[in-house]
């Protein structure tokens, strides 16, 4: 099967279809838990939590040779199994788009350089992806550090730049689909929620793909 119609398909593929409806309703729910005082918030970080530990388990599925989707996560445990993914994310994040977030805190208004700025966020969008899937693969969250991660970039080669590309392409998309349904409550809380489910979905596949056809030359294992 093509790569790209792997990836393409892959969410409506077997168990796949399944996920993603799932994820679709959790994704209503968990935007109208957000509006609920008290237990709203804590529901909110539960079920993303969850779209955290979905989103592992896909990557991991794929890495391993896995041709359609896998089981649903593990929850028996909340802290191991859903907020640590969570935690997980959030960490990689902040060490991929830490310069860019230290240089405008440290940046003044009229000494921001808007070169350095783009420079900044494009690190930080190559960065992620692999920094996410040597967290996924290795298991460990120092596995995000530079030492691991920027060999990998290069050893990966075209395939990681491709894949890069596309996870700009399914962000950018949703991005703008997302401004166009804006002011339309009830149809674009819909859409969106199967878009996000989607792309989440499809952002594991493709990551989980790099390794797969990648994994000897990133000799992680």
């Amino acid at each position: 099967m093509p790569i790209l119609f792997d990836i393409i398909s892959f969410a409506f593929r077997g168990r796949g279809k399944y996920i993603l409806i799932i994820c679709v309703v959790l994704s209503l729910i968990a935007k109208l838990a957000g509006i609920a005082p008290l237990l709203g918030p804590i529901a909110s970080i539960l079920l993303s939590g969850y779209f955290c530990a979905v989103y592992f388990q896909l990557i991991q599925s794929t890495a391993t040779g896995g041709k359609e989707a896998p089981d649903f996560p593990e929850t028996s445990n909340i802290i191991e199994d859903i907020i640590w993914p969570m935690i997980q994310i959030i960490v990689v994040a902040l060490v991929s788009f830490g310069p860019l977030i230290g240089y405008s805190i440290i940046a003044d208004d009229l000494d921001y350089n808007a070169f350095i700025g783009y420079a900044l966020l494009g690190w930080g969008v190559i960065y992620f992806p692999m920094a996410i899937l040597a967290v996924v693969v290795l298991g460990y969250t120092g596995a995000q550090g530079p030492h691991i991660v920027i060999p990998a970039i290069f050893r990966a080669g075209l395939l990681y730049w491709l894949a890069v590309f596309l996870l700009l392409f399914l962000y950018m998309g949703q991005s703008i689909i997302s401004s166009m349904l804006s002011g339309q409550m009830i149809i674009g809380s819909l859409v969106m929620s199967f878009i996000g489910s989607y792309a989440l979905m499809t952002n594991a596949r493709i990551l989980g793909i790099v390794y797969r056809e990648k994994q000897e030359e990133l000799n992680w294992l």
